[in-house]
């Protein structure tokens, strides 16, 4: 290992060891009704547990038992195990080994700095009525695991509210209210998202819907248990239904799709949102497109949510290089943009602690003119999470799509649309439908879709959005501008690495900023 390869990997461990969070029980907070009863700190599965071995092992499944080929990780694993009854250890997905080792090996070349290898991550399977979170702190305290919490149990995805219905974010940002202009997308080579793969994950979708045909024979994972599925139907709406002159339009209906459930798995389901990535990652090349429609309650009970990327980690603890963190380091860094939800929650983030920067487009939700909620167009929706880590809005109320059969049911669910779909939910698949014509676009003119790195396009289409409108306060990003963000395509930007180790990117996206503009500078002078 290079010299610099090294002190990345000292420092990023030592930044784990000293942000990594406790799962002590004096952190947990008092119940609301009570000064002694302590609130878990998330509602987990009773007998399902989530072990990460540490960085430098390599723990293996062999004849049905964990080997460490490496290390002494599984060092008094199996004393601390003794006294139950039984237990069974399982891969966190059935992507194979080699393919994962892969993944990580290829981020790391792009990078330059440590990936943690998803290979690592196990689920344990313990009796029931055995207390899942002791269990828990005593595997976490054994010098070879990094972290085990209990595997948590789904959060619901929010109610769409009654709102009018309104489609215009595919209309221009000049419009009112303002889109993204998919519509001047459409026209320009590529844009509609063709040779981009877009996976949805999350709970569940109707598949038969007669607008939405791509979404018959797109899961890619197994087992699966689907739920809420009128809320995966409204987001894959919104991306890629039928341009069919009926129904709705997907922002980048011209792109391949693919779903991953998150709630799956034998011989009884759980939420396995870092095996779905891995999934995902796995069936996915440079210039996809991962959207998360997942959130994060930060207190258990408090409806805090936050974006999923701070998985098992929970108030006051700052956040750490948890399961879920570690699988979107994995997508970037191997060039698979990741669009995450915001969450619902109105948390000021920016208070809280964050381990560092994933990568992941982070969308919050804005609001449109004469909508349900007070807040104007591009204005911070109230009920939004918000904080300087968020990088984009979308539309966050209104938003006309497939699913619910609200607006129309007439022949049934497979035919249900929609004019209430809201939230950080309605909000992030905008955002993923403009990367994905951004990458269409950039590829069918020529562009090496590696090229156009998460990072890049994140700090492009940031750079050429309709600005957030202020007051209220509250970060939540410009709204993309598709036909600004394609002419500053065709500028053909300079490469940036997709992902810059913590305390590092904040440099990378000024030096690209500081490319971009003295290039734009450059090209005006040209022309005059």
């Amino acid at each position: 290992m290079s010299c610099k390869r090294f002190c990345a990997f000292v420092l990023t461990v030592a930044l784990l060891l000293t942000v990594g969070g406790s799962l002590s029980p004096a952190d947990a907070r008092p119940d609301a009704g009570s000064s002694t009863a302590p609130r878990l700190p998330y509602i987990a599965e009773e007998n399902l547990i989530e072990v990460m071995f540490a960085w430098e092992s390599k723990v293996r499944m062999r004849a049905g038992a964990l080997r460490d080929l490496r290390t002494d990780a599984l060092e008094g694993v199996e004393a601390t195990l003794l006294g139950l009854a039984r237990h069974e250890w399982s891969r966190i997905c059935d992507v194979p080994e080699e393919k994962l080792d892969e993944i990580r090996v290829r981020g790391e070349r792009e990078t330059g700095v440590p990936v943690y290898n998803l290979n690592n991550i196990y689920r344990l399977r313990i009796p029931a009525g055995e207390d899942v979170w002791e269990i828990s702190r005593a595997l976490e305290a054994l010098p070879g695991v990094m972290r085990a919490r209990p595997v948590p149990k789904p959060t619901p995805p929010p109610l769409p509210p009654d709102y009018e219905p309104q489609q215009g974010y595919l209309d221009p940002a000049a419009s009112t209210p303002t889109g993204i202009d998919a519509e001047y997308a459409w026209t320009r080579p590529g844009g509609t998202g063709s040779g981009v793969t877009v996976c949805d994950l999350e709970y569940g979708w109707d598949y038969n819907h007669a607008d939405v045909t791509k979404a018959l024979g797109s899961q890619i994972n197994a087992n699966v248990t689907p739920l809420w599925e009128d809320h995966g139907t409204a987001v894959i709406g919104e991306l890629v239904s039928d341009d069919n002159g009926w129904g709705t339009k997907g922002i980048c209906y011209g792109a391949s799709l693919q779903t991953c459930g998150t709630y799956y798995g034998s011989p009884s389901p759980s939420w396995n949102v870092p095996g779905a990535m891995a999934v995902a990652i796995a069936n996915l090349s440079a210039g996809d497109v991962i959207i998360l429609e997942q959130q994060w309650e930060y207190t258990s009970g408090a409806e805090d949510y936050v974006p999923i990327e701070w998985w098992t980690d929970y108030y006051p603890d700052p956040q750490s290089y948890n399961g879920v963190y570690a699988a979107i380091i994995n997508a970037v860094s191997n060039g698979i943009h990741v669009v995450q939800a915001g969450g619902n929650g109105a948390v000021d983030t920016g208070a809280l602690t964050w381990y560092g920067d994933s990568g992941a487009i982070i969308v919050g939700a804005g609001g449109v003119p004469g909508g349900g909620w007070p807040q104007g167009d591009l204005e911070k929706l109230s009920f939004s999470s918000y904080g300087p880590r968020f990088n984009l809005q979308g539309w966050g109320e209104e938003v006309v799509t497939t699913g619910y059969g609200d607006l129309y049911s007439a022949e049934g669910e497979d035919y249900y649309y929609t004019d209430t779909f809201a939230g950080t939910s309605s909000a992030s698949p905008i955002v993923a439908g403009a990367v994905a014509c951004c990458v269409g676009h950039w590829t069918a003119q020529g562009g090496d879709a590696s090229d156009l790195t998460p990072d890049m396009l994140r700090t492009l289409l940031s750079n050429t959005g309709t600005p957030q409108v202020t007051p209220p306060v509250g970060n939540i990003g410009p709204r993309p501008d598709l036909r600004a963000a394609f002419q500053a395509l065709n500028e053909e930007l300079p490469r940036v690495p997709a992902y810059s180790a913590p305390g590092v990117v904040a440099l990378g996206i000024l030096l690209l900023g500081t490319a971009f503009v003295r290039h734009r500078r450059r090209r005006r002078k040209e022309e005059s």
